[in-house]
């Protein structure tokens, strides 16, 4: 448990140097470091082939969610990667605009590397004012958490989904 504890704490309570234990991957193996992407993603790279794409036009990014945004890319260079990756998959696919699916958190995420990328240095990756243009030719936002937790929690209550019902007659329920 004391691992556990260790390995999931904020970074709120510790400098980036401090905690040794990092949560990150790249590539396609990040996909199975998420029990929740795995069910929305391993079904799409499994079809993908079906539809003209294969391992070399994809490309999975994973980030440490413990960290701010930013952080992320002064700890890791978490952002410069993704930018890396997005304009060499553009370029090896003769200048055609990569289509960006990302999930939950990662849509919060990438909203904000849309905005990096774009910035100057040294905050931004110097990409210019028409680097998403050229680049991005789509996003389909997955599970994004664009109105919050206070969503989330009222449909607890109101039972608003099929599966928040199944969620609240479970959890909630069995409390009272």
């Amino acid at each position: 448990m004391d691992r556990y504890l260790r390995v999931e704490r904020s970074w709120n309570e510790s400098t980036i140097e401090d905690n040794e234990i990092r949560i990150t991957a790249q590539g396609l193996i990040c996909n199975y470091v998420s029990y929740g992407s795995s069910l929305l993603q391993v079904p799409v790279l499994f079809e993908s082939p079906r539809i003209g794409y294969e391992e070399k036009t994809m490309y999975m990014a994973a980030y440490d969610w413990r960290l701010s945004f930013q952080n992320t890319e002064v700890r890791d260079q978490t952002l410069s990667r993704i930018k890396s990756n997005i304009e060499l998959m553009v370029a090896t696919n003769g200048g055609n605009g990569v289509v960006v699916i990302p999930h939950s958190m990662g849509v919060l995420y990438f909203l904000h590397f849309m905005k990096w990328v774009e910035a100057p240095p040294p905050m931004g990756g110097g990409g210019g004012p028409n680097w998403c243009e050229n680049h991005i030719k789509a996003v389909m936002n997955i599970g994004g958490p664009f109105l919050g937790v206070p969503k989330a929690v009222a449909g607890l209550f109101t039972s608003e989904a099929k599966d928040v019902a199944v969620a609240r007659y479970k959890v909630i329920d069995s409390f009272i």
